[in-house]
Formats: C-alpha cells, sequence, structure tokens
C-alpha cells in the first residue's frame, strides 16, 4: 500500500500523466474507440435484458436507438456494433504499441513509447563537428528529440583510426563510433563493447572493437556509410550519423613561422598559432545526405570540439559551408569553455566565433552559447577557462549560461550534457526559425541528474576579425 502510495505521488509518474495527454500518441484515439464500443455494449444488454434505468434515461435511449424494434434485436446491433468497435481498437492498439516495443525491448513500456512518439516527432536537429566534444553534446540533445543528423568529420590520422585508415583504404570511424555511442539506446554491454580497446602485444594493440565492427560493416556492405547505418541500427541510435564528406580528406596547417603541418595529428599537437587550414583534395565532396540534412534542419548546431581539428575541416568543405549560410533553420555555435594549448590560448568567444565565420561564412551562426561559470582556478591542464566579450558588440546572439561539467576537478574544462542541452533548448524556444517545438514534457531516460540551467541571451555589433586566411592547397 505504501510502495502504491509513493509511486502514484512520485514526479516521474506525474510526468507520465502529462504526456499521455500529448496529441500524437497514437493511443488515445484507439482508446476511445475502445470505450465508444464497450459503451455500445452496455446499451445492447440493456435493451436485450429490459433493465430499467429510470423513466428519463429510458426515454433518452428510446428516441436514440430503434424504439419500435424488439429487445433482442436491438440489443444485437447494439452489441455487434459495440463488438466490432472493441476489436477495430483492440487490433489498431496492438498493432500501434507492436511498433513501439520492437524498437526498444529492453526499456519499460511506457519510456519506449516516449521515445518513438514524442522524441520522435521532435525539431530536425543537425550538429556538425567531432572530437570528443560532439559526443557530449549528443548525449543531452537526445533527451529532447530523436531526429538528430550528426555530421562528423574524417580528417583524423592517428590512433586506431588512422591505421585502419591507411590499411583498409576506409574513412576514419573513431569520432564516429563515439557519435553512435553517445545516441545509442541499447543495452549498456553493447555500448561498453562498441568502446572496448584491445591490448596486446600484436597488432591488435589499441585498436577499438568499435573501429573494427564498423570497418567490417563497410566491407560486407561495400560502402562506408552503409556500415556506419547498420552500426546505427545494431545500438538503436536516436538519430544517424553522416560523414562530412565522401573522399579521403588530409589536414594541412600553415603556422605563424611559415611551417606547414600535414596531417590532423600534426596541426592538433603544434606548439605554434595557427595562421591558415585548409584540405588536400581542395575542394573535396560533401556526402549528400549531410547537405540534405543541414538544408533540412530545423536548426543546426556547430560544436563543441576542438576549433581547428574538429570544426574547421567539415566548414573546409564546400557544398558544407554552401548549405550552412543557405539554411533557414536556427543555426548556433557553442563555445568551448577552456583553451586549447597554443592554438587558441589567449582567444575570447568572439575570437572563437569569428573562426568558424570566416570559414562558414557570415551567415553561417545567429547564436552562440558560451559558458558564464568561470572558475576561480585554471583547468586541469593549467589554462584559462574562455570568457565572453563585455560588453558584448556584435550582432550574433549570445546565450550565456552554465554548461561546465562540475562533477568533479578533473572534468570542470568540459561541458555538461544536460546543461548545455538545456541552454540550447531554451534559445531555440525563444529564437527558432520554424514552428516544430522540443517537448515541453521531458523524461530523462539516461541521465539521471536532474540540472536546470537558465540562459541569458543578449546580442549587439561589432565584429572584430582575426588575421587568418583560408588557402588553396592541392594535392
Amino acid at each position: 500500500m505504501i510502495r502504491a502510495i509513493r509511486l502514484l505521488t512520485s514526479r516521474r509518474f506525474h510526468q507520465y500523466l502529462l504526456f499521455l495527454l500529448i496529441p500524437g500518441l497514437s493511443l488515445k484515439r484507439w482508446l476511445a474507440v475502445g470505450a465508444i464500443g464497450l459503451s455500445f455494449v452496455a446499451l445492447g444488454v440493456i435493451f436485450t435484458l429490459k433493465i430499467s434505468t429510470g423513466p428519463t434515461f429510458v426515454s433518452f435511449l428510446e428516441t436514440a436507438s430503434l424504439r419500435n424494434e424488439s429487445p433482442y434485436l436491438r440489443g444485437g446491433i447494439f452489441i455487434g456494433i459495440g463488438v466490432v468497435g472493441a476489436v477495430i481498437a483492440g487490433l489498431g492498439l496492438t498493432r500501434s504499441l507492436g511498433q513501439v516495443r520492437n524498437r526498444t525491448r529492453n526499456w519499460p513500456f511506457l519510456d519506449s513509447l516516449y521515445v518513438e512518439r514524442v522524441l520522435g516527432s521532435g525539431p530536425k536537429i543537425t550538429v556538425i563537428g567531432g572530437g570528443s566534444g560532439l559526443p557530449n553534446l549528443l548525449r543531452g540533445l537526445k533527451l529532447y528529440t530523436s531526429n538528430i543528423t550528426a555530421v562528423v568529420t574524417v580528417a583524423d590520422d592517428g590512433g586506431s583510426s588512422g591505421r585502419l585508415r591507411n590499411e583498409l583504404g576506409i574513412l576514419p570511424p573513431g569520432d564516429i563510433r563515439n557519435c553512435l555511442v553517445a545516441l545509442a539506446d541499447s543495452e549498456d554491454i553493447m555500448q561498453q563493447l562498441m568502446d572496448y580497446r584491445f591490448e596486446s602485444d600484436g597488432q591488435l594493440d589499441g585498436h577499438s572493437f568499435g573501429n573494427i565492427l564498423i570497418a567490417a560493416l563497410a566491407g560486407i556492405g561495400g560502402d562506408f556509410y552503409r556500415g556506419v547505418e547498420v552500426a546505427g541500427e545494431l545500438l538503436a541510435i536516436r538519430g544517424r550519423v553522416i560523414p562530412s564528406t565522401v573522399d579521403h580528406v588530409t589536414l594541412v596547417g600553415s603556422t605563424m613561422s611559415g611551417e606547414t603541418l600535414i596531417g590532423e595529428t600534426r596541426v592538433g599537437n603544434s606548439a605554434d598559432r595557427l595562421e591558415s587550414l585548409t584540405l588536400i583534395p581542395a575542394n573535396p565532396s560533401a556526402h549528400p545526405e549531410a547537405v540534405r540534412a543541414i538544408e533540412d534542419a530545423d536548426m543546426v548546431i556547430i560544436g563543441p570540439g576542438s576549433l581547428f581539428t574538429s570544426l574547421v575541416p567539415n566548414l573546409l568543405i564546400p557544398d558544407i559551408a554552401a548549405a550552412l549560410a543557405d539554411s533557414p533553420a536556427f543555426k548556433l555555435y557553442v563555445c568551448n569553455v577552456a583553451e586549447e594549448p597554443a592554438q587558441t590560448e589567449g582567444y575570447s568567444v568572439l575570437d572563437h566565433l569569428n573562426i568558424v565565420r570566416h570559414y562558414g561564412g557570415d551567415k553561417s551562426v545567429d547564436a552562440v552559447v558560451a559558458n558564464n561559470n568561470i572558475p576561480n582556478a585554471p583547468t586541469p591542464a593549467g589554462l584559462d577557462f574562455i570568457r565572453a566579450n563585455n560588453p558584448w558588440d556584435d550582432d550574433v546572439l549570445l546565450v550565456a549560461a552554465d554548461v561546465i561539467d562540475a562533477t568533479d576537478e578533473s572534468s570542470t574544462a568540459r561541458h555538461d550534457p544536460v546543461k548545455l542541452s538545456n541552454a540550447i533548448a531554451e534559445a531555440y524556444r525563444k529564437y527558432r526559425g520554424r514552428r516544430r517545438r522540443l517537448p515541453r514534457v521531458r523524461l530523462n531516460l539516461e541521465l539521471s541528474r536532474r540540472v536546470k540551467g537558465r540562459a541569458i541571451v543578449t546580442g549587439e555589433r561589432n565584429p572584430k576579425p582575426i588575421p587568418i586566411r583560408k588557402e588553396a592547397t592541392r594535392g
């Protein structure tokens, strides 16, 4: 009894009741048809057995029914109509609920219904980036919508991804694997399996099982993207993951001292300030699905991630940059919370924004999310936290919010998935470019922490460009 009372008074039970009232669940209609059918059956029984229901009620029923026919005929007709209605409702309800259970069998029914019907009708969000920042964002965004497309850089040339790229001639799968795991609704063991890294004295040492699986699926399907799709089906991901280009690209950077750095690893480890970035080949072809996802999106998010090795390589693809500039979506850039060694030391939020606009175009960003919870101490790496210019003097909106992960001291230089997604959702609700809405009733099905990040939104003018230019390198 006490357990039942606790259940009925719990916050989660109230959330379930609220979301069951949301239109479009394909549940209430069948319940209503079933209730009407049962009502007709009850009326048929009343007519057949000549049960007295009082003069007024009887008079109404006789007027609305076959008053001059025999009780058995009247009862039979009503019972027949009721049974047909109940059967139709039962079949419709079974089919509707069966579709939900087929997707997430390991979840409670109401959670599966919420993911399939509520999040499945959420806004279309396309996220552009790579590295470790993008999966962190995806873990929070999937609490708001299942219509997520992650457009991921494939310029990585180090670690397990780089070895598979060189040996098998496939696109590097590492960043894509991380995004698949972040969007997964599969059981924990499957996600742990994707992230498992071999330790041996042989050639498997350092390889991730997920990278090898994607490579194997690409070989079976004859196409890298098809391999990624199948991996997504195995993990039951909310959304999809797409490589930004179909070509094998190499990131090339030029430093202020005139040195040329070839390869994402060398660019990322540079101890000198970068002056320019480009790709080899100079004009790689964008993946058609990536371009389509940007064009169809209600919101496009750039970042978070390493500015020069995770974000810019996507913007160096001409079709990606063009689609981004022409998209009517609400376009938002998520700035990192801390500096990166050498490359972005001393950069402000506006400096980061200007780099993105330099490569993505002046119309590539409508708003920028920046952390306003600045700890007193430096980051664990001894670097400074990135601050927004005060006063903010730019046409792009500034969304200032507490978005850092403060669970322990070693993670203070990273975004918190829940805080970040809350700040983005608040900005989208206020400035969304289209009518599709984020769900008001939200169940945190994966992240147990309930954090409400209130965002402060402002916007003014005067961009100050950074001297970094885009060049064409051919090879």
